[in-house]
């Protein structure tokens, strides 16, 4: 995506304190201590614990593996952008056949429909094996080459499907495997009673400004999937936290819906290791974090404003700002 202010993608801006769009979002809406405190007492325990793989490439090949459990022929277009040589954009559509992709033109896969759907009918494993495949592709694209990505150590000449399903260790698998066995449980009945019209990483009308693409909007919830560890007690076990960023990150997706064309009426995250859904009425939300009623649609337009400005680095310093949890 063409981004053509000069801001940086949004989970960039929401990291640097001096970002007028952060110090937007945060100065509008930050009173949410209540809402961490909320949060921290409503989670259970871990109960999938982390393992030796990147966890970073964890979370987005449970990102993948969400999006094969809702609907069978998920868009594969981040993959294949970060398929930057002809053998490997190849492998990838194979990969598409393997799991039962009908193609048709430059598609693979769709990222729209109407829902609750079916999901993919391949077999569990290879579908987590393509969805640790499809995780390094799309890190590729989304950050570029990095040091130890076993994408680096394939041969450019002889790249095959099956050389990219191999790429996934064992303890990536065991953990996927977990992740989705509580996905299936916590997640996917709330989901079903979505119905209406879905979208799968979605993008928006202020993307075209800030890049931006959710994980998923279910009839009118988007829905943020988190896979971190959390911190620690002091006695060495895990909790989970509703941490400032994920908070701002999901206002950041409303308020770039300018048009409001996902109709977005809910909120919530899924933080998988705890199997732990929790949804918000997004008007009740609003009205919480901000301490007042909220005109959302006023909210837009003036956060439209700023973006269309093009000055994305604020003398300011954040000092005063409220610290992340």
């Amino acid at each position: 995506m063409t981004i053509i202010s000069g801001w940086p993608a949004l989970t960039v801006t929401l990291s640097n304190r001096n970002s007028p769009a952060r110090l937007f979002i945060q100065e509008r809406f930050g009173r949410w201590q209540d809402l961490q405190a909320r949060y921290r007492e409503s989670v259970g325990s871990l109960v999938v614990p982390g393992s030796q793989v990147n966890p970073g490439t964890i979370g987005t090949a449970f990102d993948w593996m969400v999006r094969f459990m809702v609907y069978p022929r998920p868009d594969l277009r981040l993959a294949l952008l970060g398929a930057r040589t002809p053998p490997l954009r190849h492998a990838v559509h194979e990969l598409a056949r393997t799991l039962n992709y009908s193609q048709s033109g430059g598609s693979v896969g769709t990222s729209r429909f109407t829902g609750p759907a079916a999901g993919s009918e391949a077999d569990h494993q290879l579908v987590a094996r393509a969805c640790w495949a499809l995780a390094l592709l799309t890190d590729l694209y989304r950050v570029g080459p990095t040091p130890g990505s076993p994408l680096i150590a394939l041969d450019p000449r002889s790249i095959t499907t099956e050389k990219l399903l191999d790429l996934a260790p064992p303890a990536a698998l065991d953990e996927l495997q977990a992740l989705r066995a509580f996905a299936e449980r916590s997640l996917l009945p709330s989901l079903s009673a979505r119905r209406g019209a879905w979208a799968l990483g979605p993008t928006f009308a202020g993307s075209s400004l800030m890049n931006a693409d959710a994980d998923l909007i279910a009839a009118g919830l988007l829905l943020e999937l988190k896979t971190g560890l959390g911190s620690k007690r002091r006695d060495g076990t895990r909790r989970s936290s509703l941490e400032a960023p994920t908070i701002m990150q999901l206002l950041g997706y409303v308020l770039l819906d300018f048009p409001d064309e996902f109709a977005i009426e809910a909120v919530g995250v899924f933080n998988a290791r705890y199997a732990h859904l929790t949804t918000w009425h997004l008007t009740e939300l609003l009205a919480e974090l901000a301490g007042r009623p909220v005109d959302l649609k006023e909210e837009r337009v003036a956060f439209h404003q700023l973006l269309a400005m093009g000055d994305h680095v604020s003398p300011r310093v954040g000092d005063h700002l409220c610290s992340p949890e």
